[in-house]
């Protein structure tokens, strides 16, 4: 059908889509690092974490205990315990902060910031399509499954790992002190939490290949957007081939004018400008034709060809090149300098100078192209 999105998004809408803040990415995946992180720290460090804290505690009540308590104490003990349970804190809310940082990379393939994300859209303001998206979407629908999914499953794991070790917790202040009851009961909560947390990752991972999969059907492209964008990307084919036909209307206007051309003044490769005198039509010289790069190598060409002097002199050929328009007389500025050469071209036809006679601003001279070579002027005029 036409207009059906069956195209597999290209990377410039991919790009277009980042650059709006619109990527793949799991919020499964942020709850499953924000949990492992804490599992292990707890795992790891909870015996200094809970040693610390207790010291802590201990430490502060007894100075209220030796101490009349007064505001200045209450001030100083209160900025001492925030700032200790910062430091106690801080390897698990580093941990944490850590693993979602990188975690958010490694969804988005690098950092992602977008200022177009944080614009105030219409659509977002209506009513009408946010309960669409909240109760009516692909989206809204695999949230469901998800919360449902993960309450049975966590709630299955929890009972099932709570049964499995129920004589235990049967025993707890039967026979057992105080002290062991709290360990088992220890025990027992890692053993709880390590599961929910593998499940919570697998959870995570299954979620992000979704996010995914979905990200990927919402950037799919119809026949038409990829042609659309091809033609935004690479220009019409109809300026293209318009620019083409211009292209070969001027090379072609380049083979008649050239060949009646008195000398061609060339940069030497970037630039070329074909002139020609004629006192009986015009009182200055005119400019038959003029080009850069390519236009000018073939301007070089064709003058080679039907044994046009070719002449190197960058200043003059830069300033006729700017200057002159193709089919009229040249500036009167540039009068005198265009003079030396077509008296120079003119003598050099009766044989009157040879090129090694040349005056050396006409062909001695050094530009950014490289120094004259008056062997291949000297071909060109033969």
């Amino acid at each position: 059908m036409a207009g059906e999105k069956t195209e597999q998004p290209t990377q410039r809408r991919l790009d277009d889509a980042r650059k709006k803040g619109q990527v793949a990415r799991s919020r499964e995946v942020d709850s499953a690092l924000i949990l492992l992180a804490a599992f292990t720290v707890f795992r790891f460090g909870g015996a200094r974490m809970w040693a610390a804290a207790e010291s802590l505690f201990v430490d502060t009540f007894a100075d209220l205990d030796r101490d009349p308590v007064t505001t200045e104490l209450t001030a100083i003990l209160g900025a001492d315990l925030v700032g200790r349970a910062l430091l106690l804190l801080f390897p698990l809310l580093g941990t944490i902060a850590a693993l979602a940082l990188l975690g958010g990379i490694a969804q988005t393939g690098g950092p992602l910031f977008s200022v177009q994300a944080l614009k105030p859209q219409g659509s977002r303001m209506n009513p009408l399509q946010g309960a669409k998206r909240i109760f009516a979407s692909k989206q809204a629908l695999a949230n469901l499954t998800k919360s449902l999914a993960k309450f049975s499953l966590l709630g299955g794991v929890a009972t099932l790992v709570l049964w499995l070790r129920r004589d235990e917790l049967f025993a707890l202040g039967l026979t057992s002190s105080l002290l062991p009851s709290l360990g088992i009961l220890v025990d027992l909560s890692f053993q709880l939490v390590l599961v929910v947390t593998l499940i919570v990752v697998l959870m995570g991972a299954a979620d992000y290949m979704f996010q995914r999969y979905d990200f990927s059907t919402q950037m799919r492209m119809s026949r038409q957007d990829v042609k659309d964008e091809m033609r935004q990307s690479e220009g019409d084919p109809h300026v293209k081939a318009e620019l083409a036909r211009l292209r070969r209307s001027l090379l072609s206007r380049v083979m008649q004018t050239v060949p009646e051309a008195d000398v061609v003044l060339v940069n030497p490769t970037h630039y070329a400008v074909a002139l020609r005198y004629d006192p009986a039509s015009s009182n200055a010289p005119v400019v038959l034709a003029k080009g850069a790069r390519l236009i000018a190598q073939r301007i070089r060409e064709v003058a080679e060809e039907n044994g046009i002097p070719v002449i190197r002199n960058a200043p003059l050929t830069r300033a006729l090149y700017s200057a002159a328009e193709v089919g009229r007389e040249i500036p009167a500025e540039l009068y005198e300098a265009v003079a030396e050469i077509l008296a120079f071209v003119y003598q050099l036809r009766a044989g009157q100078v040879s090129w090694s006679d040349a005056p050396v601003d006409l062909t001695g001279t050094e530009d950014a192209d490289g120094p004259a070579d008056r062997a291949g002027m000297g071909a060109a005029a033969a």
